[in-house]
């Protein structure tokens, strides 16, 4: 079996460079990602940003003084934070790597860094390019953070696995579309009753995906065994029946 080692760190810059991709997201989601990661948490920071267009950023040098001092003030508690979201994540990865071995038949993982960068922000991106991924430093519910940690994972599996099965979609156009079907899939994935009895707690979806994973999750958790080409196959169908917008 495949197992990886997660590397559990923080760093300045990549949040600051996970705030500008937020701003760059903005074009396409009218602000979305960046009030559920940012505005929520931080509101006075809306004044450094220009909704009119396209939340471009107005004062860099504000919000990067704003990220080192929280990661100043916070140092002690964000390393101790780390700690701890490691111990957790070491005591269910032996479990989580058998059922990835199971579910993708051995594949190996694809190489890449797999980094844990805690993050400020609401929302914990992950970056296919150097497989490098962000967790929340502090979550309401601590036990959650395995719940990130196994769902970005998952995501660096699965795009390996779909653009080997459908080179086709490995094109910046597709983008958007694959971003459904993975996000599809690993809800249906770790919302099934024996990822559930690993983790104890469901992944939370997007919006917008509720419905796919209801009709989906009612045939597939019926099922004693998962074909992943088939599921991947139906995803596919439902994404390009149901969700605007889709390139061919």
């Amino acid at each position: 079996m495949s197992y990886l080692h997660v590397t559990f760190r923080k760093s300045v810059e990549k949040d600051f460079g996970t705030l500008h991709a937020f701003t760059k997201d903005a074009k396409y989601d009218n602000g979305r990602n960046l009030n559920w990661a940012v505005f929520k948490r931080y509101p006075q920071l809306k004044i450094y940003f220009d909704k009119d267009k396209h939340y471009k950023i107005k004062n860099e040098n504000a919000l990067r003084f704003f990220i080192h001092e929280k990661y100043r003030s916070k140092r002690t508690d964000m390393d101790c934070a780390l700690a701890l979201h490691k111990k957790r994540w070491v005591k269910i990865a032996p479990s989580y790597f058998s059922l990835v071995d199971k579910l993708f038949s051995g594949r190996k993982w694809p190489k890449g860094k797999y980094v844990a960068f805690g993050t400020i922000w609401g929302m914990y991106p992950r970056f296919l390019e150097d497989k490098t991924f962000q967790i929340p430093f502090w979550h309401s519910t601590p036990g959650y953070i395995p719940v990130v940690i196994a769902h970005e994972l998952l995501h660096f599996m699965f795009y390996d696995y779909f653009y080997a099965r459908y080179p086709k979609y490995h094109r910046p156009k597709h983008n958007y579309f694959v971003w459904h079907v993975s996000e599809i899939f690993n809800t249906l994935v770790q919302n099934s009753p024996q990822w559930l009895r690993c983790f104890k707690l469901k992944s939370l979806g997007y919006p917008e995906h509720k419905k796919i994973v209801m009709s989906l999750s009612r045939i597939l958790y019926g099922r004693s065994s998962w074909d992943l080409d088939k599921l991947v196959d139906e995803i596919i169908k439902e994404v390009r029946k149901k969700i605007k917008n889709i390139p061919n």
